[in-house]
């Protein structure tokens, strides 16, 4: 059995990323068997982005780093080896069903809107057949529609558009047969625009909606 451990983060705006660790075998410190070699690899995730993993038995503490690095764990009581470079055709050897077993990444789209309107924009209207084709290459998927606004008029009215917004783009996914249950809705009106801007802008990128397909 070759588990996988990662964890997500997301900014502001739902880009995620993803930090991946590879763990071979069961790790001691969390088995107490001592009849194993436990291997840990950290790797770059799909952004180009790396963190971090502390690794601890009784023995001791190491932290990975740096991409294509492991360490290699013999026993609860001893200190996990230092870091080491580990070749990716090694990766891709060791852990290749793990890799496979890998959910795909999330695919973002932005769809703008015409000025004060639901409306999509016409350079937009093109991205729900390419939403579509997403889903459709997925055997689970998981949507998340969030509304947006440029900072021009008030909170309040903002906060309706960018919900009806959001709104008519579920509603366009949905006569595709996509499943109303599948989607997540959300809406920030002027609070959290893609384009930081003072009060009172009339900025075009940020009358979007985000369309994020995980």
């Amino acid at each position: 059995m070759v588990p996988i451990i990662y964890s997500a983060c997301k900014n502001k705006h739902a880009m995620s990323c993803r930090l991946i660790l590879f763990v071979l075998l069961v790790l001691l410190v969390i088995s107490g068997c001592a009849t194993v070699k436990d291997t840990v690899v950290l790797v770059r995730d799909a952004d180009g982005k790396v963190g971090q993993v502390t690794v601890t038995t009784k023995g001791g503490t190491k932290t990975l780093t740096v991409p294509n690095t492991m360490v290699e764990v013999t026993g609860p009581e001893k200190l996990p080896t230092d870091p080491k470079k580990i070749d990716q055709s090694r990766i891709d050897s060791l852990f290749a069903d793990s890799i496979k077993a890998l959910p795909p990444e999330p695919v973002i789209f932005l769809l703008y809107f015409l000025h004060d309107s639901t409306e999509l924009a016409a350079e937009s209207k093109s991205y729900i057949p390419e939403v579509m084709a997403v889903v459709n290459k997925r055997e689970f998927y998981e949507i998340s529609i969030i509304g947006h606004t440029d900072t021009t008029g008030t909170d309040e009215h903002n906060m309706r558009l960018s919900n009806a917004r959001a709104e008519a783009v579920r509603d366009a996914l949905v006569i595709q047969n996509i499943r109303a249950d599948q989607i997540e809705l959300r809406y920030h009106g002027k609070r959290d625009p893609i384009v930081p801007t003072g009060d009172n802008v009339s900025e075009p990128r940020n009358r979007v909606v985000e369309v994020v397909v995980k």
